[in-house]
């Protein structure tokens, strides 16, 4: 079974997410800022990553620089909420600093299981 490390500050996005790949056979793990996530990966190893962009503490774009600082091909999806119609759109960014895929929220479900499977 694949395991799934979702990284988000939104409680609701994490249940909603965790509940939706669980039941797709999915193994998700959860943590509320990067920091937490990239502590999660040192002690459990994960086929996939899954982080927002924008959170307290360390974002996603860091998740995403460090993932592959370390040199690991663990495929990573990137998302982010509305910033596609703001100045600054960060997930452009996380593509180029080595996002295997990015979406931008609102996510539909299908959308979100698509993408795991793609980058999987």
């Amino acid at each position: 079974m694949a395991r799934i490390l979702i990284i988000d500050d939104d409680e609701t996005i994490q249940n909603v997410f965790q509940r939706f790949l669980s039941g797709k056979g999915y193994e998700v793990l959860v943590a509320s800022d990067g920091r937490k996530g990239l502590r999660i990966m040192e002690e459990v190893p994960v086929d996939l990553v899954i982080t927002d962009i924008m959170m307290p503490e360390t974002d996603g774009l860091e998740v995403v620089m460090a993932i592959r600082g370390k040199g690991t091909d663990i495929p990573v999806i990137a998302m982010s909420g509305g910033m596609h119609a703001m100045p600054m759109d960060f997930l452009p960014m996380a593509k180029k600093f080595g996002a295997s895929k990015v979406l931008y929220k609102p996510i539909e479900l299908e959308d979100l299981l698509a993408a795991v499977q793609e980058v999987m």
